[in-house]
């Protein structure tokens, strides 16, 4: 393949910059979309935060007034967010190579993958399990978590060592597929034929959750949680929503972005994403004996509605919010995202929590403890992302350029 092939496959979105930086300085993500960095931050914050009220009030019975606790948990949907731009992202990226080669490249796509999360996730995972004592279960359990298998095991605490990386193996498993997927899409004879596919797998997520949850009933709703909310075959519908909006993007790019600048078309889009925005903070609508079933339509059929016609407005939008997204400062926290997340759970078991419990003791208001523990786990978090990212990140993606030239 020449070098010119890869340059322009490469075009639409590259995940990192392969230009030599110092060792101090950020490889910093693609800028093609800059408001998605921002995008990426608000996703950081929400997941964190709601890991913090769970940790803290959930389990570690540290007291939290139960609306702050109940509204913290209803923002679940920032991995959702996660999900739809990693499919995003990583359909430009297929989607351009099929159109200028007729093939995926199979060898390339795999290698930039392995790469890209394989040693952090690793290297984590590794010291957890060195660094703290392990049950039995743990230790059973440990070559799956290192083959990214989690989402298929108990995620009790005594039962896996890093519960959080449920979410990286459902990416993986469900990017196992997306070559095959994208080439049966190059395949087909027409658009209307690519589009009807993708909407038949994304619904199949739907049918399948669906199927789960009125086989099993009555659920305990954590037993619920559990069978559908972390596996892989009833959550994927979020990252091909992703991958619907790679190709939509595209294919009618031009033609959407004409539509949407007349005011009125952007606010029907607003309207729709505001909608379902209510929809999720709203669990209990239709009454409070329809929650569960209600959370089979939210778990990932809502949100991908809602992150699907946001993402097309701040894909095709030069306002104010579009800007303020677009800030530099967010390129360089996103691209320390990545380890944020691996190491964010640490640092709320082993630093937050002794020290809100602490400050429990002597009556400190959690008005200010639980905003100041988030500003922490953040701020712990992203420096110790950034010591990866120098140390483990930047020679990983170094080898990678090297193996997939």
């Amino acid at each position: 393949m020449s070098a010119a092939t890869v340059r322009a496959i490469e075009a639409p979105i590259r995940e990192t910059s392969v230009r030599p930086s110092r060792f101090f300085s950020l490889d910093l993500l693609d800028n093609r979309y800059p408001a998605l960095h921002g995008f990426r931050v608000l996703a950081i914050i929400t997941v964190v935060q709601y890991h913090v009220t769970w940790i803290f009030a959930g389990e570690q019975g540290i007291a939290l007034d139960k609306t702050f606790f109940d509204a913290s948990l209803t923002v679940f949907f920032g991995m959702d967010l996660f999900f739809i731009l990693s499919g995003f992202l990583i359909g430009s990226i297929l989607l351009r190579s099929l159109s200028l080669t007729g093939s995926p490249m199979l060898r390339r796509f795999y290698i930039r993958r392995i790469f890209r999360t394989f040693p952090s996730y690793w290297i984590v995972l590794t010291i957890l399990a060195i660094a703290f004592p392990l049950t039995q279960a743990q230790r059973g359990h440990l070559p799956w978590e290192y083959f990214y298998g989690t989402n298929f095991l108990s995620l009790h605490r005594p039962s896996v060592v890093m519960f959080w990386g449920w979410s990286l193996a459902l990416e993986e498993q469900f990017y196992l597929t997306v070559p095959l997927l994208l080439f049966t899409l190059h395949k087909l004879k027409s658009d209307r034929a690519r589009l009807a596919l993708l909407a038949v797998l994304w619904l199949a997520a739907l049918v399948v959750r669906l199927a789960i949850y009125f086989h099993g009933r009555p659920w305990d709703d954590f037993l619920l949680y559990g069978a559908v909310y972390f596996r892989t075959h009833t959550r994927f519908d979020t990252l091909v929503a992703g991958i619907a909006l790679a190709f939509v993007h595209q294919r009618y790019g031009a033609r959407i972005g004409t539509w949407l600048e007349t005011p009125l078309n952007r606010a029907y889009l607003a309207l729709v994403a505001m909608a379902c925005l209510w929809l999720l903070l709203r669990p209990a609508i239709l009454g409070p004996e329809h929650v569960q079933l209600v959370h089979m339509f939210l778990w990932g059929s809502v949100t991908s509605i809602m992150y699907f016609a946001l993402l097309l407005l701040l894909l095709h939008s030069e306002g104010p919010i579009h800007r303020a997204l677009s800030l530099p400062v967010f390129r360089r926290i996103a691209t320390l995202g990545y380890g944020v997340y691996l190491v964010h759970i640490p640092i709320i078991d082993h630093v937050l929590v002794p020290m809100a419990k602490s400050l429990q003791e002597r009556h400190a208001s959690m008005l200010w403890v639980w905003p100041a523990s988030l500003a922490g786990v953040l701020v712990i978090s992203f420096v110790i992302a950034y010591a990866m990212h120098v140390v483990i990140e930047k020679p990983s993606l170094w080898i990678r350029e090297k193996l997939s030239a």
